[in-house]
């Protein structure tokens, strides 16, 4: 089944935007993220920062390019949400170059798999474009990173529709 691709990009745009964060390393990176993640929703964040930990202990998030996309289920949410933070100094992932852009994607537990799969999908998707990765590395501040957010959303569905055949993420049911 697929999904309405405004409700995708709705949920792919940040709810927060971090930047000039300073991490030592991918844990401490990741304790922060939790941390914003708890202050915005009035949640824990234990068990949030321990399902990303989770995750990342099974293998590196990191995608290349600079950039990790730590991502989990949560019992703590109702819809999914994401978080973009930028570290001040890169941090050293486990398998590969340092990184220092973290698109955090939590989506709740008792949702939909298929949800998971579209929005890690759509981030791939966003990333693999040398301008998208460009125009967010070089934001001054979380705004510019917002439109920067927006401006390769509207890429990817231009994209799409000019190739005529629309990833699943982009396809309304």
């Amino acid at each position: 089944m697929s999904h309405d691709p405004e409700r995708l990009a709705n949920w792919i745009q940040p709810q927060q935007i971090l930047v000039d964060v300073d991490a030592q390393d991918v844990e401490q990176a990741l304790t922060i993220a939790a941390a914003a993640i708890s202050s915005a929703h009035v949640i824990d964040a234990a068990p949030i920062f321990r399902a990303l930990w989770r995750r990342e202990q099974i293998g590196s998030t990191a995608i290349g390019h600079n950039l990790a996309i730590p991502h989990a289920r949560s019992d703590a949410i109702a819809s999914p949400l994401t978080v973009f933070m930028r570290t001040r100094s890169p941090v050293q992932v486990s398998d590969g170059e340092p990184i220092s852009q973290f698109l955090v994607i939590l989506v709740p537990k008792a949702g939909r798999q298929e949800d998971h799969l579209q929005l890690l999908a759509l981030a791939a998707t966003l990333f693999e474009g040398r301008e998208s990765r460009d125009q967010i590395s070089r934001a001054a501040d979380a705004a510019e990173i917002a439109k920067a957010f927006q401006n390769a959303l509207k890429r990817v569905a231009r994209n799409a529709a000019s190739q005529r055949v629309r990833p699943a993420f982009f396809t309304r049911s």
